[in-house]
């Protein structure tokens, strides 16, 4: 027994290491080419790595949850214990330039982990054949540029792999061992991990659970679907509630800003027509594009993934691999940004496609004669897809330039700005990375004192300047780190350039040319809108998201209420910003009152110049008021006015376009003796 302890153990040390080692050759391949432009930096092809980075740091340094140690609770990091891990290196002293170091390892012991549970899953066929087929996710180029660009792909594969081994573990008919209860509680809590991973995982932990519950028997059909989703159920909901009482949104800041149904501005019909679009780009561009050289052997990958179903004692992690990817898709697809950043969000199910594939083959080797058959099956397989890899390299190694030569490159020159600097970016997370520096995102991935940058952005330019004013002029940005083509009317009326990095041959930036601003806010109110004057009972700031939902305001999206913003003078002499929205003739935009009173009261709103009819209408009375324009005066704001016999809390306003567009920027509602603004 202590020999067959020995030699066990000693096949067992043997399997990792040839794991580690294919993981590591297959890491280098893309890795090394890159090594040369990184400059000192380990190569990641996108920001979004170091908005991981950003995240561990903060936890290393004992601010959890944290964009930046300081700036309060962000829901801008989705893959919390990916960032868990990475701070983990960063306590072991791999910080700097050298946490990208150790997200390499971590993605190096994530694959090996990945090869050796393909490995035992297509058991029982020779070891050198089992090898073979643990390969064939790798053989696609597009999903090793995602397991090794320093996201957490790797982790996530890794887990995906353990999931689907503990689900045919779950399966499995033997009796020795672990009672069924204890497999499915441990599968359970591989769920939890990977939705903590990737939140789309709870398509992946729902078929999991389904299938590990199908063969249970009747009476513990639903204990085993409670104990395989119980973890992930939690997971999800702790991440929910956290979300909802730091920042009072339980969506992330990144479903806030890139699900379809975040846009505003976007119908229904709009909304299928991308979601469709999505899945199309997705079949073009990867599955004909890379899945196979030649676009006649698409098919082959997933007729193999249909394979693994014949044989029962593979039929439950196939099917779980099948459904559990087309699920994944269509969830995904669903994100405006699934097919950028060369389509790292649908790399998981390709890895899980994959797996079934190798399920496919070993289950052709157990036919009689059949490993010969396998073997050119699975060598084959991995030829059809490897040519593919050395366009994914020059792909990997180009947009790694383009992150250092531009997001790097502007994070050491912020990092030259004065101590007390605060950026405002676009891009999350080398900018903040490198230079240290206190930052505002304008996205809103990065958390900033609870204030919804997320929920503004989406709207445009005028909602995230709004949420900008209310900031107290000392916390407001002093300098940007923008793309003009992103941010032009930002960049040209609030901010000075004083610096820029362009780049050649961009592949994976927002623009090639990212310029650094000294900012101006001098337009800007002295802080929240709220009105000092004591004529005023009630304000609507438009195109303030805080203030808008204060008001229950309701503007005709999604055909309308286009935000929009202007600087000109007030009553005071003063130059002042304002955002509102553009309302289409014919259609209208409502608010609630918060203050009312009995007596009688001016409503004011602050319109453009080119505003030609306005009417008025209140819940309490259905009879309309046309608002009197006031004369346009070149480069002064114009005001429109009407007067009612009072107004009451919870009374619903609505004002309705007519004889063409008219842009609200501001609403007051003022006592009747009030002088006019």
């Amino acid at each position: 027994m202590p020999r067959l302890h020995a030699s066990i153990t000693g096949h067992a040390r043997g399997g990792s290491v040839a794991a580690v080692a294919l993981a590591c050759a297959a890491g280098a391949i893309f890795w090394l080419p890159a090594a040369e432009v990184g400059r000192g930096w380990f190569p990641a092809p996108l920001d979004d790595v170091y908005i991981h980075f950003d995240f561990a740091r903060s936890l290393g340094s004992g601010h959890p949850f944290e964009w930046i140690p300081g700036q309060g609770y962000s829901s801008g990091e989705t893959s919390p214990l990916y960032a868990l891990i990475l701070a983990t290196g960063w306590l072991l002293g791999f910080r700097g330039r050298a946490l990208g170091v150790w997200a390499a390892i971590v993605a190096v012991l994530s694959v090996a982990s990945l090869l050796r549970t393909v490995r035992g899953l297509v058991r029982p066929c020779p070891p050198w054949l089992a090898w073979l087929l643990a390969l064939l996710p790798l053989s696609i180029g597009i999903v090793d540029w995602a397991l090794f660009s320093g996201m957490e792909v790797a982790v996530f594969a890794a887990a995906i792999g353990r999931a689907l081994e503990a689900l045919d573990r779950v399966r499995a008919n033997d009796r020795a061992g672990p009672t069924r209860a204890s497999r499915e509680w441990r599968l359970g809590a591989w769920g939890g991990a990977l939705v903590l991973l990737r939140p789309e995982a709870v398509v992946i932990v729902a078929v999991l659970a389904v299938i590990a519950a199908r063969g249970a028997g009747r009476r513990s059909g639903l204990a085993a679907i409670a104990r395989t989703s119980i973890a992930g159920a939690i997971a999800t909901l702790a991440v929910l509630t956290s979300n909802l009482l730091a920042t009072g949104d339980a969506r992330s800041a990144g479903a806030q800003l890139k699900l379809l149904s975040s846009n505003p501005y976007l119908s229904e019909v709009d909304r299928a027509r991308v979601f469709v679009e999505n899945l199309v780009t997705f079949w073009v561009k990867v599955v004909r594009g890379e899945l196979a050289a030649v676009p006649a052997l698409i098919v082959v990958v997933p007729v193999l993934a249909l394979i693994g179903l014949v044989r029962r004692e593979h039929r439950a992690v196939a099917g779980a691999c099948i459904l559990s990817a087309l699920g994944w898709i269509l969830l995904v697809s669903w994100n405006g940004n699934a097919p950028h950043h060369n389509f790292r969000y649908y790399a998981p199910a390709l890895v899980l496609v994959c797996v079934s594939a190798s399920l496919g083959i070993a289950t052709i080797a157990r036919l009689r004669r059949g490993t010969p058959v396998a073997a050119l099956l699975g060598a084959g397989t991995i030829a059809i897809g490897a040519p593919k890899i050395p366009g994914q390299v020059k792909h990997f190694r180009s947009a790694s330039a383009n992150i250092r030569d531009q997001h790097i490159e502007v994070g050491e020159r912020i990092a030259r700005l004065p101590a007390d600097a605060k950026v405002l970016l676009g891009d999350a997370g080398a900018i903040p990375y490198v230079s240290g520096r206190t930052a505002v995102d304008a996205l809103g991935l990065g958390g900033y004192r609870r204030v919804p940058f997320a929920r503004a952005a989406v709207h445009g330019e005028a909602a995230t300047i709004e949420l900008i004013e209310r900031l107290e002029p000392t916390e407001r940005p002093t300098h940007f780190a923008l793309y003009p083509n992103w941010f032009n009317t930002l960049t040209s009326r609030f901010g000075e350039e004083i610096d820029r990095v362009t780049i050649e041959g961009n592949v994976i930036c927002g623009g090639a040319t990212k310029a650094i601003y000294r900012a101006d806010w001098s337009a800007l109110g002295s802080g929240p809108g709220v009105s000092r004057s004591p004529t005023v009972i009630d304000e609507l700031d438009v195109a303030d998201v805080i203030d808008e939902g204060a008001h229950a305001y309701a503007p005709p999206l999604p055909h309308g209420g286009w935000t929009t913003l202007d600087v000109l003078t007030d009553a005071s002499g003063a130059r002042r910003f304002d955002g509102g929205r553009t309302i289409p003739d014919g259609k209208g935009e409502t608010f609630v009152v918060k203050n009312g009173t009995s007596g009688p009261v001016l409503v004011r709103v602050r319109i453009d110049a080119g505003a030609r009819g306005i009417v008025l209408r209140t819940s309490r009375a259905t009879a309309t008021k046309e608002l009197l324009l006031e004369p346009v005066r070149d480069g002064v704001w114009r005001s429109a006015v009407a007067t009612l016999d009072g107004v009451e809390a919870g009374e619903v306003v609505t004002l309705e376009a007519r004889g063409g567009e008219y842009r609200n920027y501001h609403v007051w509602i003022e006592r009747a003796a009030a002088v006019a603004r």
